[in-house]
Protein backbone atom coordinates (compact mmCIF):
# COMPACT_ATOMS: atom_id res chain seq x y z
CA UNK A 1 0.00 0.00 0.00
CA UNK A 2 1.39 3.26 -0.86
CA UNK A 3 2.11 5.60 1.88
CA UNK A 4 -0.36 9.20 1.36
CA UNK A 5 2.00 11.58 0.39
CA UNK A 6 0.12 13.39 -1.39
CA UNK A 7 -1.82 14.30 1.99
CA UNK A 8 1.13 16.29 3.51
CA UNK A 9 1.35 17.86 0.27
CA UNK A 10 -1.98 19.12 1.02
CA UNK A 11 -1.59 19.42 4.83
CA UNK A 12 1.29 22.42 3.64
CA UNK A 13 -0.63 24.16 1.30
CA UNK A 14 -4.14 24.07 3.74
CA UNK A 15 -1.89 25.59 6.00
CA UNK A 16 -1.02 28.39 4.52
CA UNK A 17 -4.39 28.98 3.13
CA UNK A 18 -5.97 28.95 6.59
CA UNK A 19 -8.79 26.66 6.12
CA UNK A 20 -9.01 25.11 9.17
CA UNK A 21 -11.83 22.76 8.50
CA UNK A 22 -10.39 21.35 5.64
CA UNK A 23 -6.96 20.64 7.11
CA UNK A 24 -8.54 18.51 10.10
CA UNK A 25 -10.34 16.78 7.35
CA UNK A 26 -7.25 16.26 5.67
CA UNK A 27 -5.17 14.94 8.73
CA UNK A 28 -8.10 12.89 9.75
CA UNK A 29 -8.10 10.82 6.61
CA UNK A 30 -4.08 10.90 7.16
CA UNK A 31 -4.37 9.29 9.88
CA UNK A 32 -6.96 7.13 8.78
CA UNK A 33 -4.80 6.11 5.82
CA UNK A 34 -1.61 5.73 7.67
CA UNK A 35 -2.80 3.78 9.87
CA UNK A 36 -4.12 1.45 7.29
CA UNK A 37 -0.59 1.42 5.88
CA UNK A 38 0.64 0.46 9.52
CA UNK A 39 -1.69 -2.63 9.87
CA UNK A 40 -1.40 -4.00 5.99
CA UNK A 41 2.71 -4.02 6.38
CA UNK A 42 2.38 -5.83 9.82
CA UNK A 43 0.03 -8.33 8.19
CA UNK A 44 2.86 -9.40 6.19
CA UNK A 45 6.15 -8.85 7.92
CA UNK A 46 7.50 -10.00 11.34
CA UNK A 47 7.09 -7.88 14.07
CA UNK A 48 9.89 -5.42 15.18
CA UNK A 49 10.69 -5.45 18.79
CA UNK A 50 9.28 -2.35 20.71
CA UNK A 51 13.11 -0.43 20.74
CA UNK A 52 13.41 -0.81 17.06
CA UNK A 53 9.91 0.57 16.24
CA UNK A 54 9.97 2.96 18.67
CA UNK A 55 12.92 5.46 16.96
CA UNK A 56 13.15 6.42 13.60
CA UNK A 57 14.89 9.87 13.37
CA UNK A 58 14.90 12.22 10.29
CA UNK A 59 16.94 15.46 10.77
CA UNK A 60 16.81 18.28 8.82
CA UNK A 61 20.22 19.96 9.42
CA UNK A 62 23.49 18.80 9.81
CA UNK A 63 24.39 20.74 13.33
CA UNK A 64 20.83 18.11 14.56
CA UNK A 65 22.51 15.50 12.23
CA UNK A 66 26.37 15.95 13.88
CA UNK A 67 24.79 16.19 17.49
CA UNK A 68 22.37 12.99 17.33
CA UNK A 69 25.56 11.05 16.34
CA UNK A 70 27.72 12.33 19.30
CA UNK A 71 24.95 11.10 21.79
CA UNK A 72 24.63 7.67 20.26
CA UNK A 73 21.62 7.94 18.06
CA UNK A 74 23.06 7.43 14.16
CA UNK A 75 21.59 3.84 13.94
CA UNK A 76 18.68 5.51 14.57
CA UNK A 77 18.33 7.94 11.64
CA UNK A 78 16.22 7.03 8.79
CA UNK A 79 16.86 10.15 6.92
CA UNK A 80 18.94 13.80 6.88
CA UNK A 81 19.28 16.76 4.90
CA UNK A 82 20.78 17.09 1.48
CA UNK A 83 24.09 18.68 3.66
CA UNK A 84 24.37 16.33 6.58
CA UNK A 85 28.15 14.58 5.75
CA UNK A 86 29.35 13.99 9.42
CA UNK A 87 29.34 11.19 10.34
CA UNK A 88 30.37 9.21 7.19
CA UNK A 89 27.33 6.54 8.07
CA UNK A 90 24.56 9.38 6.96
CA UNK A 91 25.91 9.51 3.08
CA UNK A 92 23.95 6.26 2.83
CA UNK A 93 20.55 7.73 3.70
CA UNK A 94 18.02 8.90 2.28
CA UNK A 95 18.12 12.64 1.61
CA UNK A 96 15.18 14.72 2.85
CA UNK A 97 15.82 18.06 0.65
CA UNK A 98 17.88 20.85 1.70
CA UNK A 99 18.13 23.33 4.92
CA UNK A 100 15.36 25.50 4.05
CA UNK A 101 13.68 23.72 1.60
CA UNK A 102 12.51 20.01 2.98
CA UNK A 103 11.00 17.71 1.19
CA UNK A 104 7.59 16.55 3.35
CA UNK A 105 7.04 13.79 1.02
CA UNK A 106 10.16 12.33 1.60
CA UNK A 107 10.18 13.20 5.24
CA UNK A 108 6.53 11.23 5.57
CA UNK A 109 7.46 8.37 3.28
CA UNK A 110 10.38 7.59 5.81
CA UNK A 111 7.89 7.24 8.54
CA UNK A 112 9.85 8.69 11.67
CA UNK A 113 8.73 8.49 14.65
CA UNK A 114 10.30 11.74 15.31
CA UNK A 115 11.97 14.88 13.21
CA UNK A 116 14.76 16.76 14.46
CA UNK A 117 14.71 20.51 13.15
CA UNK A 118 15.97 24.05 13.12
CA UNK A 119 14.23 27.07 14.53
CA UNK A 120 13.57 28.31 10.84
CA UNK A 121 12.00 25.26 10.08
CA UNK A 122 8.10 26.19 12.50
CA UNK A 123 5.80 25.72 9.37
CA UNK A 124 7.24 22.13 8.42
CA UNK A 125 7.34 21.21 12.46
CA UNK A 126 3.15 22.51 12.76
CA UNK A 127 2.64 20.42 9.28
CA UNK A 128 4.39 17.42 11.17
CA UNK A 129 2.90 17.40 14.11
CA UNK A 130 -0.38 17.59 12.70
CA UNK A 131 0.37 14.29 10.47
CA UNK A 132 0.72 12.86 13.90
CA UNK A 133 4.45 13.39 13.71
CA UNK A 134 6.80 14.01 17.18
CA UNK A 135 9.17 17.10 16.54
CA UNK A 136 12.00 18.12 18.11
CA UNK A 137 12.97 22.02 17.10
CA UNK A 138 16.52 23.41 18.15
CA UNK A 139 17.89 26.48 17.83
CA UNK A 140 21.43 26.01 16.80
CA UNK A 141 23.40 29.51 16.26
CA UNK A 142 25.55 29.71 18.94
CA UNK A 143 27.84 27.61 21.69
CA UNK A 144 24.87 28.39 24.05
CA UNK A 145 22.22 26.69 21.54
CA UNK A 146 24.61 23.48 21.33
CA UNK A 147 24.68 23.43 24.75
CA UNK A 148 21.27 24.01 25.12
CA UNK A 149 20.64 21.45 22.15
CA UNK A 150 22.79 18.42 23.83
CA UNK A 151 20.49 18.74 26.94
CA UNK A 152 17.06 18.63 25.62
CA UNK A 153 18.26 16.10 23.08
CA UNK A 154 19.51 13.99 26.10
CA UNK A 155 16.30 14.13 27.58
CA UNK A 156 14.02 13.57 24.62
CA UNK A 157 15.91 10.07 23.61
CA UNK A 158 16.99 8.79 27.19
CA UNK A 159 20.72 9.99 26.46
CA UNK A 160 20.99 12.07 29.39
CA UNK A 161 24.59 10.24 30.22
CA UNK A 162 26.04 11.19 27.03
CA UNK A 163 25.07 14.41 26.72
CA UNK A 164 26.35 14.95 30.35
CA UNK A 165 30.34 13.38 29.13
CA UNK A 166 29.82 15.46 25.82
CA UNK A 167 29.12 18.26 28.21
CA UNK A 168 32.18 18.19 29.96
CA UNK A 169 34.15 17.63 27.15
CA UNK A 170 33.29 20.95 25.80
CA UNK A 171 33.93 22.04 28.70
CA UNK A 172 37.07 20.78 29.22
CA UNK A 173 38.27 21.94 25.75
CA UNK A 174 36.88 25.81 26.63
CA UNK A 175 39.32 25.67 29.48
CA UNK A 176 42.72 24.24 27.87
CA UNK A 177 42.00 27.03 24.86
CA UNK A 178 41.22 30.09 27.42
CA UNK A 179 44.73 29.49 29.41
CA UNK A 180 46.51 29.01 25.61
CA UNK A 181 44.89 32.58 23.91
CA UNK A 182 46.78 33.68 20.97
CA UNK A 183 48.51 36.99 21.92
CA UNK A 184 48.07 39.53 20.99
CA UNK A 185 44.67 39.52 20.06
CA UNK A 186 44.07 39.88 16.20
CA UNK A 187 41.60 41.43 14.79
CA UNK A 188 39.43 39.20 12.64
CA UNK A 189 37.09 39.46 10.09
CA UNK A 190 34.92 36.41 8.89
CA UNK A 191 33.56 36.05 5.97
CA UNK A 192 30.87 33.54 5.60
CA UNK A 193 29.79 33.74 2.01
CA UNK A 194 30.55 36.24 -1.11
CA UNK A 195 30.39 36.11 -5.08
CA UNK A 196 31.82 33.36 -6.76
CA UNK A 197 34.97 34.40 -7.67
CA UNK A 198 34.88 38.37 -5.68
CA UNK A 199 33.98 40.32 -3.30
CA UNK A 200 30.67 41.14 -3.97
CA UNK A 201 27.52 40.37 -1.65
CA UNK A 202 30.17 39.44 1.43
CA UNK A 203 28.25 38.02 4.37
CA UNK A 204 30.45 38.03 7.52
CA UNK A 205 30.12 36.65 11.17
CA UNK A 206 29.51 39.06 13.64
CA UNK A 207 28.63 38.98 17.46
CA UNK A 208 26.58 36.48 18.86
CA UNK A 209 27.21 33.74 16.51
CA UNK A 210 28.75 30.53 16.10
CA UNK A 211 32.51 31.58 14.94
CA UNK A 212 32.26 34.81 16.75
CA UNK A 213 31.89 32.60 19.95
CA UNK A 214 34.92 30.30 18.92
CA UNK A 215 37.36 33.31 18.21
CA UNK A 216 36.81 35.04 21.87
CA UNK A 217 37.60 31.76 23.76
CA UNK A 218 41.04 31.65 21.14
CA UNK A 219 41.39 34.95 22.03
CA UNK A 220 40.44 37.16 18.94
CA UNK A 221 38.72 39.47 18.47
CA UNK A 222 36.22 40.07 15.80
CA UNK A 223 36.18 43.31 14.35
CA UNK A 224 32.35 43.25 13.35
CA UNK A 225 31.95 42.91 17.02
CA UNK A 226 29.76 45.73 17.00
CA UNK A 227 26.99 45.56 14.80
CA UNK A 228 23.58 44.34 15.42
CA UNK A 229 23.17 41.27 13.41
CA UNK A 230 25.00 37.76 13.93
CA UNK A 231 25.27 37.76 9.92
CA UNK A 232 25.55 41.42 8.03
CA UNK A 233 25.86 42.08 4.74
CA UNK A 234 29.18 44.07 4.32
CA UNK A 235 30.38 46.37 1.69
CA UNK A 236 34.26 46.58 0.64
CA UNK A 237 34.66 50.02 2.07
CA UNK A 238 33.88 48.89 5.59
CA UNK A 239 35.64 46.13 5.11
CA UNK A 240 38.38 48.64 4.48
CA UNK A 241 37.74 50.95 7.39
CA UNK A 242 37.46 47.96 9.94
CA UNK A 243 40.67 46.72 8.38
CA UNK A 244 41.56 43.67 10.07
CA UNK A 245 44.28 42.04 10.82
CA UNK A 246 43.65 38.68 9.29
CA UNK A 247 40.85 37.47 7.04
CA UNK A 248 39.12 34.39 7.88
CA UNK A 249 37.29 33.01 4.79
CA UNK A 250 35.03 30.20 5.23
CA UNK A 251 33.11 30.79 1.72
CA UNK A 252 33.19 28.25 -1.02
CA UNK A 253 33.40 30.59 -3.49
CA UNK A 254 36.90 30.66 -4.97
CA UNK A 255 40.70 31.50 -4.52
CA UNK A 256 40.49 33.71 -1.39
CA UNK A 257 43.92 34.96 -1.46
CA UNK A 258 43.35 36.09 -5.33
CA UNK A 259 39.89 37.41 -4.35
CA UNK A 260 41.19 39.42 -1.58
CA UNK A 261 44.90 40.21 -2.83
CA UNK A 262 43.75 44.07 -3.85
CA UNK A 263 41.88 45.23 -0.70
CA UNK A 264 44.71 47.57 0.92
CA UNK A 265 44.26 46.43 4.67
CA UNK A 266 46.20 45.13 6.92
CA UNK A 267 45.42 40.74 6.59
CA UNK A 268 46.32 41.56 3.07
CA UNK A 269 49.60 43.52 3.10
CA UNK A 270 50.75 40.86 5.45
CA UNK A 271 49.75 37.88 4.07
CA UNK A 272 46.78 37.12 6.59
CA UNK A 273 44.36 36.09 4.53
CA UNK A 274 43.50 32.67 5.91
CA UNK A 275 40.94 29.79 3.75
CA UNK A 276 39.22 27.39 5.68
CA UNK A 277 35.84 25.53 5.40
CA UNK A 278 35.82 22.82 7.67
CA UNK A 279 31.93 22.51 8.57
CA UNK A 280 32.67 22.61 12.01
CA UNK A 281 33.39 26.25 11.88
CA UNK A 282 30.71 27.28 9.47
CA UNK A 283 28.03 25.48 11.18
CA UNK A 284 27.35 24.58 15.37
CA UNK A 285 28.55 21.44 16.19
CA UNK A 286 29.33 19.26 19.37
CA UNK A 287 32.56 18.86 17.27
CA UNK A 288 34.33 22.50 19.64
CA UNK A 289 37.67 20.12 20.45
CA UNK A 290 38.19 20.17 16.58
CA UNK A 291 37.02 23.30 16.24
CA UNK A 292 39.30 25.22 18.58
CA UNK A 293 42.06 23.38 17.73
CA UNK A 294 41.53 24.21 13.85
CA UNK A 295 41.40 28.22 14.76
CA UNK A 296 44.35 28.69 17.46
CA UNK A 297 46.41 26.24 14.19
CA UNK A 298 45.33 29.12 12.04
CA UNK A 299 45.77 31.32 13.78
CA UNK A 300 49.32 30.55 14.76
CA UNK A 301 50.58 29.52 11.66
CA UNK A 302 49.55 32.77 9.65
CA UNK A 303 52.41 34.35 8.19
Amino acid sequence: MLYPLAMVRLLHDVRSAGARRLRLAALALLAALALLAALSVGAGCRRESAPARSLRLVSLTPSATELLATLGLAEQLVGVDEYSKFPASVAALPKVGSFLAPNLEAIVALRPSHVVADDVHTETAATLRDAGIATVILPMHSLTDVRAALTTVGTTFDRSAQAATALRAIDDEIDAAQRTRVRPAPRVLVVLDREAGGLGNLVCAATGSWIDQLLAIVGADNVLAASGVRYPKVSLEEVIKANPDVILDLSFAGDARRAWSAVDVAAVRAGRVLAENAPYLISPSPRVPEALATLRKLLATAP
